[in-house]
């Protein structure tokens, strides 16, 4: 894919991505972009096929079919470490740190994808290997403080509460310089002082560090503050797309959550629908799912 036009300011194009699990359809043909330094939201009811997505998008799970694009190079059949080496990095539904390993050695990992002496060079602590690791752990030091947590760099990972937990996944997915940030629920689990901070911490990702944000997120309110753009997923097909207004009142994005009989409400009295207003998880689990999600 040619990087002048519109692909420059496109990052991640995806096209008619299928996956298929038997006969369970996770995703139908899906059609999906990242604007370059945008905040980028996909959402919608549990199974879905939003971590589906995103581990296709990561190279974790192949296609059956459909092209992705990043930064001009198709990936759908990358490995993962390519996809990471190209400047794709994630977070999990689950917190997966090493969890025996302190705060700053969990960052320092993330930052070895992209040293370039191999085993000879730390065996024999060559000094350009010395050289990378120390700027290895001089960045490690700097992200730690762009996330909060330079004063718990010497704890072990899994003594840490959730929501710091969470802020270490990303600082150690940040350590790979990453020019887009996949999410998988940021802020699940955590209170509101924890989500709202949290939030201001994307925001900052973009604006200090120029990184494209795209998350899977089930908090509406922080869906429809920090993100530019909302793609909205319904058993694995692409239903709506937009600005947050946009979504916020959309018929089929409320019928999704909370069923026709809502939608039909919105249309007949010419209000915007309740979806935002009710927690999309609770929502999604009025509408049985396939074990997808």
């Amino acid at each position: 894919m040619d990087e002048t036009g519109p692909y420059r300011r496109t990052i991640l194009r995806a096209t008619g991505v299928t996956k298929h699990y038997g006969d369970l359809v996770a995703l139908g043909g899906v059609d999906f972009e990242v604007p370059r330094h945008g905040i980028v939201s996909l959402i919608g009811p549990n199974g879905a096929g939003k971590t589906v997505f995103f581990n296709i998008l990561t190279g974790l799970t192949k296609p059956d079919s459909g092209t992705i694009w990043f930064n001009g190079e198709s990936t759908a059949r990358m490995s993962p470490d390519r996809v990471t080496a190209l400047g794709m990095a994630r977070t999990f539904q689950n917190i997966r740190l090493f969890e025996k390993m302190t705060v700053l050695e969990n960052v320092m990992v993330g930052r070895h994808c992209r040293m370039k002496r191999g085993i000879w060079g730390a065996v024999m602590r060559s000094p350009d290997m010395m050289d990378e690791e120390s700027q290895a752990y001089e960045l490690s030091l700097d992200l730690l403080h762009f996330v909060g947590l330079d004063g718990v760099m010497n704890r072990y990972a899994g003594s840490l509460p959730y929501g710091l937990g969470r802020r270490l996944e990303i600082a150690r997915a940040l350590a790979t310089s990453p020019q887009l940030l996949l999410l998988d629920e940021p802020t699940a689990g955590m209170n509101p002082q924890e989500t709202a901070a949290l939030q201001d911490l994307i925001s900052r990702v973009r604006a200090e560090l120029g990184i494209t944000v795209l998350l899977i997120e089930h908090d509406m309110k922080v869906v429809m503050r920090i993100s530019d753009r909302v793609s909205v997923l319904d058993y694995g097909r692409m239903i709506a797309e937009g600005s947050p207004e946009d979504i916020r009142n959309d018929a089929r994005v409320i019928e999704a959550y909370l069923g026709r009989g809502a939608a039909a409400r919105r249309d007949q009295s010419g209000t915007p629908g309740t979806a935002p207003g009710v927690d999309p998880q609770a929502a999604g689990q009025m509408h049985p799912r396939p074990v997808v999600s």
